[in-house]
């Protein structure tokens, strides 16, 4: 699992996602849904990504924290077989 650490960096820097905002040119509510650290990790752009650290001064391995799943899990996720559909007969 991924864990994005955006919001610790603003707070040990002091700033506010509204501040991210304004140095960084995203949009407000993307900057405060990328700060919350409640909010589930999800996909953003390598733009937004090279946005984040040239206003935040840091690499992207700073805001990133990979958490490895327990084994029970990465093996139960290995046995499950994706869902097959068969073509369409004519």
């Amino acid at each position: 699992m991924l864990r994005f650490r955006l919001a610790a960096i603003l707070k040990k820097k002091g700033w506010t996602p509204y501040r991210l905002s304004q140095v960084t040119g995203l949009s407000a509510p993307t900057a405060y849904r990328l700060a919350d650290p409640d909010q589930q990790f999800g996909r953003f752009t390598a733009d937004t990504l090279e946005r984040l650290c040239a206003a935040l001064e840091v690499q992207p391995g700073e805001l990133l924290e990979w958490i490895p799943e327990p084994k029970s899990a990465r093996a139960k996720a290995a046995t499950t077989k994706p869902a097959t559909t068969k073509p369409a007969k004519r």
